[in-house]
């Protein structure tokens, strides 16, 4: 075994041991302190469990700033470990930055999602003003690719009230690999248990922070004493493909209404929230089968695609060919053997070719000149070789869904994407709006191992480490927004009219009404009315050899009552993070319902 390999593995093994016989605090790890330090009251707050999904971490900061007004820097510096690929040990690192301007008397409570993805990971912020490091908080150690089914439940619970001490009693321990037990909560052992719990005011206002959980159980009263952004949090996890329990609670009181949307008429014990799930178990119920069976049954009625954590899908993590996880029409990677024959005609060139021609010439001397001029020749042919075969441009494929109540007026989308940059990284990297969670795979599909550098301060800007030049860059992506995006039907004796309002060209719709489906493959232009061909057949509508067309086959076969299908040229609701990108091969999928979800 090699030095480099051998301290690699010593070092995992300690960060496992530290992780392991840290003492627990309510089944979280993290540290949770105030401090006073330069006319700011800061309190921090990176309690969470200690091994999870891939995600975000949610560290959450109260400053109150009692001083003259001030723009601070909050940092965050941490190191990633992989174990995969036959590389145990991999590094990879990672900053997130966000600045703050704070006047006089000014408080400020936040949440900093700080993305999360390898084996092992360890993390430290510090306030800086000025240049100056004014605190810094320890290192929090954690694991943070643990599978779906061994990813930890957050538990809400008032200290010392009655379901807090329910709640203590249903944690689950960690498990090894196979479902093995390695400690559980009533042991002597000083391990942790997976599970943990947390009381309600500390409950993360960005739902980012959720994604690494496999649920969220909530007691009634817990429910009722959250914040309105802590809840629009959850509910917003729950949308993006969560579950969510909420424990002797009523349905009616969970699920918002609006003026659109009223309150449900009827009290199900299970609800579909766009692509999650919304349950209200009793308290009962769980005590009797236990959460292990509560959680067995939860995924029963969930499809794996598209529930939380993102990694539940049997396709997580898969990789096509040359490093894409969506093979882009027209990118066929870095041409080797052209480059290697341009290098090797260049070392004729200027080596044996160059002296041989001044040999002939009796002016050797003149290599001093010919030599930079060679070269510079050939990086400018190189150079235009780059660019008349590829430009500078990304490009880009993607599989996005959409689930679209147009009552409600809001949508949730899941996107599989691909990007390829040529020439150079885009300026500024990739931006995201604050609410979206980026999930960046790398080449391999277990995670980017390039130093990554993150900026929260104006939105989520990744300036480096996940689109690389020349070089095949994978995404996950998740979002939850507002949308005004609709098909308006009507129908009468000649049979359905469709009205695009969806702000992009459909491609493909089909319309499922009365037992009956309506469909029409004709381009409708937004804005353009068509009519939809009765009994129409939707199943052909995903293209052969599609990838990931698994995800939409079983989807058109069994098409819900009073929903619509629209496969769109392009999609309103996806972001590529970049503009003027060159989308080839996408396929976008929207299923809505014009009547609200049922």
């Amino acid at each position: 075994m090699t030095v480099p390999r051998r301290r690699a593995r010593l070092l995992a093994l300690a960060f496992v041991l530290c992780v392991l016989t840290a003492p627990p605090a309510a089944g979280a790890a993290g540290d949770f302190r105030t401090v006073e330090v330069e006319s700011l009251k800061i309190t921090f707050d990176s309690e969470w469990a200690q091994r999870t999904a891939p995600g975000y971490l949610p560290v959450r900061f109260d400053i109150t700033n009692a001083g003259d007004a001030r723009v601070i820097e909050i940092v965050a510096e941490g190191q990633r470990f992989f174990r995969s690929m036959g590389r145990p040990g991999q590094p990879g690192s990672f900053t997130v930055l966000q600045t703050l301007r704070l006047a006089r008397g000014d408080r400020v409570r936040f949440t900093v999602p700080v993305p999360i993805m390898a084996d092992s990971e360890s993390l430290r912020f510090e306030i800086r003003e000025d240049g100056l490091t004014l605190e810094r908080f320890n290192y929090t150690g954690f694991m943070s690719r643990a599978s779906a089914s061994d990813a930890p439940v957050l538990f809400v619970a008032e200290p010392s009230s009655p379901f807090d001490t329910m709640a203590t009693g249903w944690r689950r321990g960690i498990s090894g690999r196979g479902g093995t037990t390695l400690v559980s909560p009533g042991s002597s052992v000083s391990m942790p248990p997976l599970d943990f719990v947390l009381e309600p005011a500390r409950l993360p206002a960005n739902w980012l922070g959720y994604t690494s959980l496999r649920a969220v159980v909530v007691g009634a009263k817990e429910w009722d004493q959250l914040s309105e952004p802590q809840r629009t949090a959850l509910l917003t996890w729950t949308a993006c493909g969560g579950d969510l329990f909420v424990v002797d609670a009523s349905m009616k009181t969970v699920v918002p209404a609006t003026a659109e949307a009223p309150p449900l008429a009827s009290e199900p014990d299970v609800r579909g929230y766009f692509f999650g799930r919304i349950h209200v178990p009793t308290a009962a119920s769980i005590a009797a089968a236990g959460l292990p069976a509560l959680l067995a049954n939860a995924e029963k009625v969930q499809d794996i695609n598209w529930a939380l954590p993102a990694n539940r899908t049997a396709d997580w993590g898969t990789i096509e060919a040359r490093g894409f996880r969506l093979p882009i029409p027209g990118v066929t990677g870095i041409p080797a053997r052209t480059y290697l024959s341009i290098l090797i005609v260049f070392s004729l060139v200027i080596g044996p070719a160059n002296y041989w021609f001044l040999w002939r010439k009796r002016q050797q001397v003149l290599i001093v000149l010919t030599a930079p001029l060679i070269s510079a020749l050939f990086v400018l042919l190189l150079g235009g070789y780059v660019i008349a075969g590829e430009g500078f441009g990304v490009r880009a494929r993607a599989m996005s869904f959409t689930m679209l109540d147009q009552v409600r007026k809001q949508a949730a989308t899941r996107a599989s994407v691909s990007m390829y940059a040529a020439g150079m990284t885009p300026g500024g990297g990739l931006r995201f709006p604050r609410d979206v969670a980026v999930f960046a795979i790398g080449p391999d599909g277990s995670g980017s191992r390039e130093r990554q550098a993150l900026d929260l301060t104006e939105s989520q800007r990744y300036s480096a480490g996940v689109i690389q030049a020349r070089s095949p860059s994978n995404l996950e992506q998740i979002a939850f927004r507002p949308a005004r995006e609709r098909l308006n039907f009507t129908s009468d004796a000649g049979g359905v009219t469709v009205v695009n309002g969806l702000d992009a060209t459909i491609a493909a719709v089909a319309y499922r009404i009365g037992g009956r489906t309506y469909a029409s493959t004709t381009p409708i232009a937004p804005g353009a009315r068509a009519v939809l061909a009765a009994d129409g057949k939707a199943s052909h509508m995903v293209p052969s050899g599609l990838p990931l067309s698994t995800r939409f086959e079983h989807l058109f076969l069994h098409q819900p009552e009073g929903s619509y299908l629209a496969i769109l040229e392009r999609s309103p609701f996806w972001d590529p993070g970049v503009t003027g990108i060159d989308e080839r091969g996408s396929f976008h999928l929207v299923i809505g319902w014009p009547g609200g979800q049922p």
